[in-house]
């Protein structure tokens, strides 16, 4: 065996000489006729094989990549959707932080104004009563 690739003008080359080796009647030319046959089935069968493995291919990046193009950018959108929640809640947090609650607002009322002023508050603002 050699390392000959399969060129085109190679494969018309060997088709050629299986052409005449018909014409010839003696041993040699029959078994050479007869592997050269093998041969080009042979190439004809990879051929084959090679095209229905394209057409699978094919099929495959044409079915399953837009697929994966959609997995992808929705995956992506979801990562921005997090990133922007968390940061959203981040800063939520960092404002509540800054902000006095109620409870501490009604302390401070009491100190400064005493009981009756907190409690005039409370009376109010009914839905303060039970917040921290």
């Amino acid at each position: 065996m050699t390392d000959t690739p399969m060129t085109p003008e190679r494969e018309r080359m060997i088709r050629i000489w299986h052409e005449e080796l018909h014409r010839l009647a003696d041993p040699t030319a029959v078994a050479r006729r007869e592997a050269l046959g093998d041969l080009l089935a042979e190439v004809d069968r990879l051929r084959g094989d090679l095209s229905d493995a394209t057409g699978r291919v094919d099929f495959l990046e044409r079915n399953t990549l837009p697929d994966l193009h959609r997995q992808i950018e929705h995956h992506k959108d979801g990562k921005a959707r997090w990133r922007t929640r968390a940061e959203t809640a981040e800063a939520r947090v960092a404002e509540l932080e800054t902000r006095p609650t109620v409870g501490y607002a009604v302390w401070c009322v009491e100190q400064s104004l005493g009981d009756e002023a907190a409690q005039h508050l409370l009376d109010l603002n009914p839905d303060l009563k039970g917040t921290p």
